[in-house]
């Protein structure tokens, strides 16, 4: 994961990167990239993510393969630690 402390000492930031799939089944299952690199792009998601897919480099539960990407998402979360 991404950290980068903000101007509260107290505060840290963490960017994510989920990678969504359907299964040869019809069921979805995600990857997250916990340390993107910054600046990704909708095309660099979509490039790696067939990669997985061609190459069948993760299967979803129950040993399903993938069938296709169909989305990813950048989620960044806030933690502030009580005081």
């Amino acid at each position: 994961s991404t950290r980068k402390e903000s101007s509260a000492a107290s505060d840290v930031y963490k960017r994510q990167v989920y990678l969504t799939f359907s299964t040869v089944g019809g069921k979805s299952t995600s990857v997250t990239i916990s340390a993107p690199r910054a600046g990704i792009t909708l095309q660099d998601a979509k490039t790696a993510a067939n990669a997985l897919v061609a190459n069948k480099v993760i299967l979803g539960s129950g040993d399903a393969e993938l069938a296709a990407f169909t989305t990813a998402r950048e989620v960044t979360t806030q933690t502030t630690e009580l005081q």
